[in-house]
């Protein structure tokens, strides 16, 4: 992730030369921010059950599961033009789905399988165009890990890395002295995951079709 996140750093400040000399960005073009997020997220998810001999004997379905969380992110953005900026956000924090509780679906047919997901380092690098008006758009290329933990049912192995978009529609509102305020909303959207438990008698839990709604109100300084 730390290459990841330096790679889209390196996108940033290296657009920048297009407009300034080499290594000697305008910093007064550069703001940063702070965004407080609420947002619903949601998917299609499916467990298979598979005994030691291989043969599946069980499939749970489980389509538009959502859950709800806040969360704080932090940004920063360069200004190509009047109208059109570049930015770089990043959430500091996991975003954490609720517990699933299989009841009774261990290995002994009474024991309990828990699984949960956190989704952590979400980072998007974006593109926003802003009208005279103050309304804006977003369009943006996101990136996170996907840690699953569970009781009962194994070690799931590790998920790595997931890539999605993003698009939003906002307003922002200058108030004096470099600083604007931002209300948006912002649509989301993730590729499929998998991942099984590597035991014996497979468990495994294939997520489709991730998307998200998320509100989201700001507060950015320009320099």
């Amino acid at each position: 992730m730390k290459k990841i996140l330096a790679t889209l750093a390196a996108v940033i400040f290296s657009t920048s030369t297009l407009f300034t000399s080499a290594l000697a960005f305008d910093q007064s073009l550069l703001s940063i921010g702070v965004s407080g997020n609420y947002g619903l997220y949601g998917g299609n998810g499916k467990e298979e059950n598979t005994n030691s001999s291989g043969t599946l004997e069980r499939t749970t379905k489980k389509d538009g599961a959502a859950f709800v969380d806040g969360y704080a992110s932090i940004f920063a953005e360069y200004e190509v033009n009047d109208n059109v900026s570049l930015g770089l956000s990043f959430v500091p924090m996991g975003i954490e789905t609720p517990q699933n509780v299989n009841s009774g679906e261990g290995g002994d047919n009474q024991t309990d399988i828990k699984v949960k997901a956190e989704f952590e380092q979400l980072t998007t690098l974006y593109v926003i165009a802003k009208s005279d008006l103050g309304i804006y758009g977003k369009a943006g290329i996101s990136t996170m890990d996907i840690e699953i933990a569970s009781e009962n049912a194994g070690t799931y192995g590790d998920l790595g890395n997931n890539t999605g978009m993003e698009l939003a529609l906002g307003y922002e509102h200058e108030a004096g002295d470099g600083i604007a305020v931002r209300a948006e909303l912002a649509y989301h959207e993730f590729d499929d995951v998998s991942a099984n438990n590597g035991q014996t008698d497979k468990n495994t839990i294939t997520v489709t079709e991730m998307q998200g709604v998320t509100g989201r109100i700001s507060v950015v300084r320009s320099f």
